[in-house]
């Protein structure tokens, strides 16, 4: 019991550490040492992560984005439902889930053409169209695929479309980063707004270098 509230105590600390300034950072790290001491080298690594992973994000390179020439902010806002079910299928590929990727790609599909339908007129032009029909089809292959090596691969195309959806036409009030890993060759990229580093396409596996030490920020986009 002890054990646990001094754990939800140390983790109050890390939703605001960020932010603080250096003394302040400093007089809190002190504080979480002395629960280190308690709980062990377990609950220090914790918060040494935390930090590297806050600091890794914060020094992304930003990419700058022309508001002018992106969709409607209602647009915009059914586009983050589309980027919601894309890290959905990111997360069940984190998690090595055959199962959870086609369900999540499935919905990704229904989100899709729900924004197709209810959309403003004015936002489906051609390039837009062209957009949909793209990822419809790398979606239905994705669905549609039996095993994690031709679902990660289908997600790596996915991935690129998205890149594109959210350069051309935007999202609403939403920080993207995109994120590779060192240690797997060829184009790893993946996109996310939750700062979280599990890896789609290594899933649990972390051998040969496949752990968090290997991700980097390779660009970011900020939408008001």
């Amino acid at each position: 019991m002890f054990r646990n509230q001094l754990i939800y105590f140390v983790f109050t600390f890390l939703f605001f550490l960020s932010s603080c300034s250096k003394e302040d950072r400093r007089e809190v790290k002190q504080t979480i040492d002395s629960a280190s001491q308690i709980l062990g080298h377990e609950l220090d690594t914790i918060i040494n992560t935390k930090l590297d992973n806050d600091s890794l994000f914060k020094s992304a390179p930003v990419e700058p984005v022309n508001s002018t020439s992106l969709k409607s902010k209602e647009f915009r806002s059914a586009l983050n439902d589309i980027f919601d079910k894309y890290e959905d299928i990111k997360d069940e590929l984190s998690d090595d889930d055959t199962a959870g990727v086609k369900n999540s790609a499935e919905e990704f599909k229904k989100t899709l053409m729900n924004t197709v339908k209810y959309a403003p007129a004015a936002d489906m032009d051609n390039s837009w169209k062209m957009w949909v029909s793209t990822t419809e089809k790398i979606v239905s292959e994705l669905s549609a695929a039996k095993t994690l090596s031709i679902q990660r691969k289908g997600f790596s195309e996915l991935t690129g479309s998205m890149e594109s959806m959210i350069k051309n036409f935007g999202l609403d009030n939403r920080t993207v980063y995109k994120l590779t890993c060192t240690a797997i060759p060829g184009k790893s990229f993946w996109l996310t707004e939750s700062r979280s580093l599990d890896n789609p396409y290594s899933g649990n596996d972390t051998s040969n270098g496949k752990d968090e030490k290997c991700i980097r920020v390779a660009a970011s986009w900020k939408f008001e």
